[in-house]
């Protein structure tokens, strides 16, 4: 063998080799953007029949719909329906359903599904996301593959905003789960190859406590979502978020207790903000089978003995409005009952006054009252880690008890592990929790006060409120309604189950250098439904011919912000992603040119 045709052989191998090594690129992903969007707590599960937290509702929502959902201005249209129109006597809804949809496995989504889901909710009452919705539920007909009717017991007034809107699941997919002995809907965590919806975004990984990451549905019904890939990861303090977003490694941040404080620093760094009153009702909630909250007159002087306009000044820094007794915010100004919502103001002495009505005194002089049985008036409180606005709260409220001779104390907890189980469990003595409408109608109420009801984490029990929140549940006539709003509100203040804290002011950051299209809802955050059909990664500028730039002076660097209050806020984990493929190529190339190079010099020699 002649010594050229040896080397061109050698150099051949190695060249080949070369190129077996670059790893390969999936077709699309260089010019496919990633979202990445912050939470500060995973998915409670990727169930759908389960009772819900806000950050599960998010990821959730991505995959599943509902029949019906807002707009952006938060009016009810159809979604997966077409229509729906009710009989002359309000008991059977007719639905006519969308005929384009499929679901997310390519299976065609028909009438069948929505009565297996609709039934399901009403059947097991441990899927409590639905199951209080179904209470005037009848039965379900299919009338054929794309309408169906809804037989009720009785008129009701809140089929649209609230049957309509849960999301339907997969007849061919959860029917064979459900059917199996010893199942129970709230415990079971479904595999990825269950968790299919018709939405326009399909799960492909989750790690737990880590992230979730979700691909684009190509066959979505309403066309297929420029954003091709999301990742959520779960970035616990709002803090740490806060310098993620303004570093560029997350497009947005979803947190409660990002400081208003950084709003305008946020700004001059580039990035948007969307600013809006949250009208959830975050509370300090009462188990009533727990001492002391068994005394009506001990809940009384807890109303009476904090302070709601010093919480929100402190604990908010002032971002938010004081809570209403009668639970309904102000801001639902055709529901709102004023005369429950103030029923009682900061009193210190009267709240005194109460407890020694009780007979609840200080006997031995350790600062701690007692009952006339010896038994110290004392509880403990749970808000989640994840939101030190609700830990502060916590801890004003103990400060606030001390001062009247009532021992709390505070239990911070993990959200995922600790504290949503225990609320949910009943097993707590008291909880901070946010929760509430996301739209003005008083039904939500019921789902949350009536005896048993799903979100009634209160154990409350009244006849009499019971037959106020049936009876506002089929009252057609909207001025009859709104009397019986007011009563339910008076009945809430004087039983308080809870107190309201406040309603907060959220913001919402968010960057557009990678993506445009961010659709600001007035009461929801900036990752919503909308938003997510409505993003695009922003094109990047072609490149044009300019002069050279003509020297300046250097522009003035902004001062950089205080410290985060937090001084040991954890590491957060990265969103998960594949090799530095430029720099991988860049090394081949240089490589085959290097080869290339030594092969003519000794071919020449």
């Amino acid at each position: 063998m002649k010594r050229g045709s040896s080397l061109a052989s050698i150099l051949s191998a190695l060249l080949l080799t070369a190129v077996i090594a670059l790893p390969s690129i999936p077709v699309g992903l260089a010019e496919e953007p990633t979202l990445r969007i912050a939470l500060p707590s995973p998915p409670q599960t990727l169930n759908a029949w389960s009772d819900t937290s806000t950050w599960t509702i998010i990821t959730l929502d991505m995959i599943y719909e509902p029949l019906a959902t807002t707009d952006p201005d938060g009016k009810y249209i159809p979604w997966l329906a077409e229509s729906w129109e009710a009989s002359p006597d309000g008991k059977v809804w007719t639905i006519k359903l969308r005929k384009d949809v499929k679901w997310q496995d390519g299976k065609p989504f028909t009438a069948e599904d929505v009565k297996f889901t609709f039934e399901y909710f009403k059947k097991d009452v441990t899927a409590k996301r639905g199951h209080s919705d179904m209470d005037y539920l009848d039965h379900v007909e299919v009338v054929d593959d794309h309408t169906v009717k809804l037989h009720l017991t009785e008129p009701f007034v809140a089929v649209v905003n609230t049957m309509l809107t849960n999301p339907i699941l997969p007849k061919h997919i959860w029917e064979p789960i459900v059917s199996k002995d010893g199942f129970v809907a709230s415990k079971y965590e479904p595999k990825l190859s269950e968790v299919v919806g018709t939405g326009p975004f399909k799960v492909v990984e989750y790690k737990t406590n880590e992230y979730v990451k979700l691909v684009a549905n190509e066959n979505y019904w309403k066309g297929a979502p420029a954003v091709k890939n999301v990742v959520i990861q779960f970035v616990k303090e709002g803090d740490t978020q806060v310098l993620m977003i303004k570093k560029g490694e997350i497009d947005a941040a979803i947190h409660l207790a990002i400081n208003p404080a950084v709003e305008k620093d946020l700004k001059a760094a580039g990035v948007k903000v969307h600013r809006y009153l949250r009208p959830y009702f975050y509370h300090w909630g009462f188990n009533l089978k727990h001492f002391p909250f068994t005394e009506k007159k001990f809940r009384k002087a807890m109303a009476y003995a904090i302070n709601l306009t010093e919480i929100v000044e402190i604990a908010r820094l002032g971002a938010g409005e004081p809570g209403s007794y009668g639970v309904m915010p102000a801001v639902w100004k055709d529901w709102y009952c004023e005369e429950a919502g103030k029923m009682y103001s900061y009193n210190p002495e009267k709240a005194k006054q109460l407890l020694d009505e009780l007979g609840w005194v200080d006997k031995d002089n350790d600062g701690i009252r007692e009952t006339p049985d010896g038994k110290d008036v004392a509880f403990e409180i749970y808000p989640p880690s994840y939101d030190p606005a609700r830990v502060r709260a916590a801890e004003m409220i103990r400060d606030y008890l001390k001062e009247i001779g009532v021992k709390v104390t505070v239990q911070v907890g993990d959200w995922k592990g600790v504290v949503w189980p225990g609320i949910k469990a009943h097993k707590f003595d008291s909880f901070i929790l946010g929760a509430g409408p996301t739209e003005p109608d008083p039904d939500w109420m019921r789902l949350r006060f009536k005896t048993n009801a799903s979100a009634n984490y209160y154990e409350l029990s009244d006849p009499e409120l019971d037959q106020l929140l049936e009876e506002q549940a089929v009252t057609l006539d909207v001025a009859k309604r709104k009397e019986l709003a007011c009563k339910i509100q008076l009945k809430l203040a004087d039983l308080l189950p809870l107190i309201t804290l406040y309603y907060p002011v959220i913001i919402n950051p968010y960057r557009t250098d990678r993506f445009e299209g961010w659709v600001p809802i007035k009461f929801d955050w900036i990752i919503n439904r909308w938003t997510m059909l409505n993003l695009k990664p922003k094109a990047k500028p072609t490149p044009t011919q300019t002069q050279p730039p003509k020297t300046t002076a250097p522009a003035t660097t902004p001062a950089p912000s205080p410290a985060p209050a937090t001084t040991s806020a954890p590491a957060t984990t990265p969103a998960p992603s594949g090799p530095d493929m430029t720099m991988i190529g860049a090394i081949i190339v240089l490589l085959i040119i290097i080869i290339a190079a030594v092969w003519l010099f000794l071919k020449k020699k």
